[in-house]
């Protein structure tokens, strides 16, 4: 191995600690925040419902507080359908915290290629089967979530795939690394020979 490539995959797990190391605040952030909003809609519920004044401002808290407690649980049900969709495989939610805790131990000491630097953390199918070359069998028990289509908003939604879990299970595939990328370069060589022949019969004909 040069000193080059050394080099390169010492800048490249710098910027993946950095990169992991952000995303780990950003989630602490999010939780504290949640749990706040909690807290203060709790108290809130529990302020309105303890009654005070007439008989008037007492049913008028009595209806705020079981409002608040409906919309409360509506917005747990919209939780819960994020989470299924979010991931298909009808995990519970401390198997997903596990499985991610997990990745990202994994993912501390990963190397990233040029490509994957500042990539966003999703990846589309396309790019899944073309940059990972993984197969639909291995997309269909991967986790994902959808969207809708910016391009064509009537078609059906995408699929957006976690990146650290299609390079992961693409590495292990493969043998690592230099594994995926050797077998990426023979399917673009591939790809490449085949439009060759097909140029070449366009100019015959």
């Amino acid at each position: 191995m040069t000193d080059e490539i050394k080099e390169r995959i010492r800048r490249n797990r710098e910027r993946a600690l950095e990169i992991q190391k952000k995303r780990k605040e950003g989630r602490a952030v999010a939780a504290a925040v949640a749990a706040a909003a909690a807290s203060e809609e709790k108290t809130k519920v529990q302020g309105d419902g303890s009654g005070g004044g007439g008989s008037l401002n007492g049913h008028s808290g009595e209806r705020d507080a079981k409002r608040r407690k409906k919309e409360c649980k509506e917005e747990e049900e919209v939780k819960k359908v994020a989470r299924t969709d979010l991931n298909k495989r009808g995990k519970s939610e401390e198997e997903e915290e596990e499985e991610e805790e997990e990745e990202e131990e994994e993912e501390e000491g990963v190397v990233l290629e040029d490509f994957e630097i500042s990539a966003s953390p999703f990846v589309t199918k396309k790019e899944a089967m073309q940059a990972y070359c993984l197969p639909e069998g291995t997309l269909a028990v991967c986790s994902y979530a959808e969207k809708e289509n910016p391009r064509h908003k009537g078609w059906t939604p995408m699929k957006l795939y976690n990146r650290a879990e299609i390079r992961r299970r693409a590495r292990k595939r493969f043998g690592g690394m230099e594994g995926l990328i050797a077998e990426r370069t023979r399917r673009e060589q591939k790809r490449f020979e085949r439009d060759l022949e097909a140029t070449k019969d366009i100019f015959k004909s």
